[in-house]
């Protein structure tokens, strides 16, 4: 906070106040979407992922093959609305307050 004078009185701002990155995935299924690659968390937080092992290149290989992701929100077969309440209702709030805001598609 920023202590700032006017006049007589003594105030303090908002001014410089930190606030953390927040991270969501929507995860939207279609006809030929990977259910056996992926795995949702019980918290709806974290999402793994798993890809099989390419035998084109060998049986001993470093391909990478599992990810692991905690993230604030996992939005799995989510709803526009659910979706905008989630994740954007708070930032564009704030953004109409004069606050910086990001959502990154």
């Amino acid at each position: 906070m920023k202590r700032r004078k006017n006049g007589d009185k003594q105030y303090f701002t908002r001014m410089g106040t930190r606030k953390k990155v927040h991270a969501f995935v929507r995860v939207k299924p279609t006809d030929d979407f990977a259910h056996e690659m992926i795995r949702y968390g019980d918290d709806n937080k974290t999402i793994d992922i798993h890809l099989k092992k390419d035998i084109r290149r060998g049986v001993v290989n470093n391909q990478q093959t599992d990810w692991s992701f905690k993230l604030d929100g996992v939005l799995h077969d989510a709803s526009q609305d659910l979706v905008y309440e989630k994740v954007a209702k708070d930032v564009v709030s704030q953004a109409l307050d004069g606050y910086n805001g990001n959502l990154i598609n």
